[in-house]
């Protein structure tokens, strides 16, 4: 019986919204398992930050700034992808997450909830990932293979009212991503998804610190956002954190040859909090 590998010798990867939290777990992972990578980002300084990191782990990489909602950034950085690295192998669009305007919300109600979030939210988390795949799919076609993971969150999967716009996009992000791999099947393309539980990145931080403004929760009012995050901690079957590199090494499974017959699936990567 052959021992599974996950190598990714002589493999390029893109990873969108690389320069910190789960991004840059995922970097970390690909290129532990000897791909190349590009990181892109809308802060420039994080990009480079961990480019300069996978440079240290003896792997090629490159750093470059862009708003991925703007489709001549988006087409600007896959051109420079290949001319740099010669080729993309996988694309991992991990850029989301939740607006400034959701995040200055002063009510949770669904009817105060403006276009303007909306419009933003979707943006972020679906349009981003649909702007990447359409400018990387043609080179994946012309070589005949290709690997694309979106990062969509368990918030996709469940009712959650205060975080309704959130979820929207993200079930759609879900949604895409099964589209996406029986129209792509037949090029030899794998498009998967995975969605994270609650991982303590800087995203969260600021989440954390609007629910102990908002929440009706007598308990949490001058809680630390960390110690916020901490208390739903036991509340996770498995009873501890998940953090990005939990996401970074599934990423790396998917995008692997091991993973050749895997595609259209959604996996759930959450201590148990979410089992469907």
């Amino acid at each position: 019986m052959s021992i599974p590998s996950f190598s990714l010798e002589g493999q390029v990867a893109i990873v969108t919204g690389g320069g910190a939290g789960i991004g840059q777990g995922i970097v970390h992972c690909l290129a532990e398992e000897g791909a190349d990578v590009a990181v892109i980002d809308i802060n420039g300084d994080n990009a480079k930050k961990v480019a300069d990191e996978v440079k240290a782990l003896g792997r090629k990489s490159l750093a470059i700034e862009a708003d991925l909602t703007d489709s001549k950034q988006v087409h600007q950085a896959v051109q420079e992808t290949i001319d740099t690295l010669g080729k993309i192998d996988i694309l991992v669009n991990n850029v989301g997450g939740l607006s400034e305007t959701s995040l200055a919300r002063t009510s949770l109600q669904f009817v105060d909830v403006g276009e303007a979030e909306w419009g933003e939210t979707f943006e972020l988390n679906l349009k981003t990932h649909v702007l990447m795949c359409q400018a990387v799919v043609p080179h994946f076609q012309k070589q005949k293979s290709g690997k694309i993971v979106n990062i969509s969150s368990t918030a996709g999967k469940i009712p959650h009212p205060w975080l309704m716009v959130y979820a929207a996009a993200k079930a759609a992000d879900i949604s895409l991503t099964r589209s996406l791999a029986m129209e792509l099947g037949g090029d030899n393309i794998n498009v998967n998804c995975i969605c994270p539980g609650i991982i303590y990145t800087p995203l969260w931080e600021k989440i954390a610190a609007q629910r102990i403004r908002l929440l009706p929760d007598a308990e949490a009012k001058g809680m630390e956002p960390r110690e916020y995050f901490l208390r739903m901690v036991p509340r996770v079957p498995l009873k501890r954190e998940q953090t990005a590199e939990d996401i970074g090494h599934a990423v790396a499974f998917l995008v692997s040859e091991d993973a050749k017959n895997i595609t259209g699936q959604s996996l759930n990567i959450n201590g148990g909090s979410r089992m469907d």
